[in-house]
């Protein structure tokens, strides 16, 4: 019986508790499992993150943009929504870029569609209107205009400089019928939008980029000289926008 209690240790009598064996000191197992976290922590590396362009940066391609489908004539967004507008401001030397749409003379620009970045959108529509592929500079200006009527429009504008094409439309709605380059101290004879010229002349007098806010239901949308340069450069009277039957090319 002894030989076996030795072997075993004191059986607990009735009602006792068995004793329960004891570890190691307290905190000493803890600071052991948390030196092996700190060592495997130590063994990682961070993974590499992507090289992403600075705010503000222009990423450019010289790939021939594609152009968008043809829209649906009518479609409207939800109220509230502005409509984004992109565009194109090419130089040569002394002369600007323009281009004739349903009638009515402007910049390079258009809709952005869904899911498209502003600046692929601003490349996509100055090969459209004129058949001309760009490589985007600076943004030149911004323009946001209000009106109850019209809604409320932000349109962005970047300097571009040409890389290839032919200047000849290539627009899906057909809505250009032509563009050219017409002489800078001609812009008043063939713009009338009052917000796209101030902001146009603005920059090229300055050339940095601003951003120009317009309420069209408190100042007058276009110019008080109601001139028209029609095919050829021909100057045709036009009748003012409250006898007109259509709102200005936006």
């Amino acid at each position: 019986m002894m030989a076996e209690e030795g072997k075993s240790g004191p059986r607990p009598r009735q009602g006792e508790q068995p004793q329960k064996r004891q570890g190691p000191p307290q905190g000493q197992g803890t600071q052991q499992a948390q030196g092996g976290q700190r060592r495997r922590r130590r063994r990682r590396t961070p993974p590499q993150q992507p090289q992403n362009p600075r705010p503000g940066q222009v990423t450019n391609t010289t790939a021939t943009p594609t152009p968008a489908p043809p829209k649906k004539r009518g479609q409207k967004r939800p109220a509230g929504e502005p409509r984004i507008g992109v565009g194109c401001i090419v130089l040569r030397g002394e002369e600007i870029l323009l281009v004739r749409e349903r009638g009515r003379w402007s910049l390079p620009k258009g809709g952005l569609e869904a899911g498209e970045l502003i600046q692929d959108g601003a490349r996509r529509e100055t090969f459209e209107e004129t058949g001309l592929v760009v490589e985007l500079r600076d943004l030149a200006f911004i323009v946001e205009f209000q009106a109850e009527t019209w809604g409320h429009h932000l349109q962005f504008f970047y300097t571009g400089r040409e890389v290839s094409g032919t200047l000849q439309p290539r627009d899906p709605d057909r809505d250009v019928q032509e563009a050219r380059f017409i002489p800078i101290r001609q812009l008043r004879e063939f713009i009338r939008f009052r917000p796209r010229l101030v902001a146009l002349e603005t920059w090229l007098r300055e050339r940095r980029p601003r951003h120009f806010v317009f309420n069209l239901d408190k100042e007058p949308a276009m110019l008080r000289k109601r001139r028209r340069v029609g095919e050829g450069g021909v100057v045709v009277p036009v009748p003012s926008l409250d006898d007109a039957d259509g709102e200005p090319d936006f």
